[in-house]
């Protein structure tokens, strides 16, 4: 189940639909819906399976179900009267910034005619989480103990040890100061997730990308290796001859796009990134 916001007017219209980040995700997008109607482009946002009025289960699906599961939205939204089907973008952020591109891919030729991605990683799972766990510890001066431990769990799982067993060690991890950063990621659920998805390289699907991209971080992002990930982009698009494509690093910003100096979801995003979205998206659809 979804909501599709419109422009005013009989249309046809372009529009964009997004590709969720991490977690259950859900319709309700904040005020998205009426910015980019309010830009001239449909907004199409959707329950997620397993969230809101939408049945199944997020949790069982990996990349190539998230992918199927977005271009059954660009079908849906390509279908509405007031949108015209040869111009509809995806619209990704964070774990959407990998299935974006791999949807676009896998989509019917000029299904898809452009993608935007914030935070986007250019790394796997493994590496972007990675990542994460060690600054949130070197943060709090926990050393590289815990790190390792992750990567060892990791490793567990790429070796096909029943998630049930994992769960437990991780579970009884004795007293240690970094064992509580890693118990609320590695219930059994997200290790099951996480099997599905951990080794997923985003730089063939990146090679394969044809229409184009729009790819935005932010430089104090502490859960995405910003660095990384645009050597890597940038090298992988340049080197497949990539007609179209943007990198844009926001100074002081985080994994949001918004600055590092506000804090909660609410916060407004970095000075200039709607601006930068909508202008680069009417310029390509």
């Amino acid at each position: 189940m979804g909501d599709l916001v419109l422009p005013p007017g009989a249309g046809p219209h372009p529009a964009v639909v997004t590709v969720f980040g991490s977690g259950p995700g859900g319709r309700h997008e904040g005020d998205w819906g009426s910015r980019f109607a309010a830009a001239g482009f449909g907004f199409y946002s959707y329950d997620r399976p397993g969230s809101g009025e939408s049945t199944g289960d997020w949790r069982a699906m990996d990349f190539d179900g998230r992918a199927g599961e977005t271009i059954a939205a660009v079908a849906a939204v390509a279908a509405h009267p007031a949108v015209d089907p040869a111009r509809i973008a995806l619209f990704g952020g964070s774990q959407g910034g990998w299935v974006a591109p791999l949807a676009a891919v896998r989509a019917p030729a000029s299904a898809v005619a452009a993608v935007a991605t914030f935070s986007g990683p250019g790394v796997s799972p493994a590496a972007q989480e990675e990542f994460r766990i060690g600054r949130l510890l070197a943060h709090d001066g926990l050393g590289e103990d815990g790190v390792a431990y992750q990567r060892a769990v990791y490793q567990r799982l790429r070796e096909g040890e029943p998630a049930q067993t994992i769960a437990a060690d991780v579970a009884a991890v004795g007293d240690v100061p970094w064992a509580e950063y890693l118990r609320a990621d590695h219930e059994l659920v997200d290790l099951e997730f996480l099997r599905g998805i951990l080794d997923y390289d985003p730089l063939p699907t990146l090679r394969q990308l044809r229409c184009p991209l729009l790819a935005v971080f932010g430089a104090d992002d502490d859960l995405v290796p910003v660095a990384d990930s645009v050597r890597l982009i940038e090298g992988v698009l340049a080197e497949s001859a990539h007609p179209d494509y943007t990198v844009v690093v926001f100074p002081g910003a985080d994994h949001g796009i918004r600055p590092v100096s506000a804090t909660g979801s609410g916060q407004p995003r970095a000075a200039g990134f709607f601006e930068l979205l909508v202008s680069w998206l009417a310029r390509r659809v």
